[in-house]
């Protein structure tokens, strides 16, 4: 459904302060010096007259501002790892980056969401059993959360009833091999 939408030049997209993307159609330098916003996608042209905002350094350094870029991975608590490989490669259809021996207990397991960047690992930490089966703070996003709650149904997938309508959106909640409960929304 994305590749149908347009694309357009987002080299002069600035997010302001107050956390709103906006279009800067052609804004000159004496206009990005009334703007306290943030570059996205590397862009630096706002850096230099915004630099004060930032650091107290007399050079720029986007690095420096910037320093976290991603999420790496979250980690899903699961009490049988075998079962959740199972079930998220089977079912929910990510792929396997890291199997490998932890220590004598656990396995460190690294999967891929589809289309993503970002991780999730499969791994209890000592002391976080509690967490297993619980609701997780994180929630997965798909393109069409009908045909998506179709498909995962028919997979085995058990959610606690159909996709929500709300005014922020549509949403299902279900539940993965280990009881640990997901928000999934388009």
């Amino acid at each position: 459904m994305s590749d149908d939408v347009a694309q357009q030049d987002i080299d002069n997209i600035v997010i302001n302060r107050d956390g709103f993307a906006k279009a800067w159609h052609g804004i000159s330098p004496s206009e990005a010096a009334t703007v306290s916003a943030i570059p996205i996608n590397g862009q630096r042209f706002l850096v230099l007259f915004a630099a004060h905002i930032w650091t107290s350094t007399s050079h720029v350094n986007y690095v420096r501002r910037i320093m976290i870029k991603q999420i790496k991975f979250v980690s899903i608590p699961v009490s049988d790892q075998n079962r959740a490989l199972d079930f998220y490669t089977e079912k929910l259809g990510f792929t396997i980056i890291t199997d490998q021996p932890f220590d004598e207990k656990q396995r460190w397991i690294e999967l891929r969401v589809p289309k993503a960047e970002t991780r999730v690992v499969l791994f209890t930490p000592e002391g976080d059993e509690k967490r297993i089966g619980s609701f997780m703070n994180m929630s997965y996003a798909c393109d069409d959360i009908d045909k998506t709650y179709k498909e995962l149904s028919a997979r085995g997938v058990e959610f606690e009833g159909p996709p929500q309508k709300q005014p922020w959106g549509t949403y299902a909640m279900f539940k993965d091999s280990e009881g640990n409960r997901f928000v999934v929304s388009s």
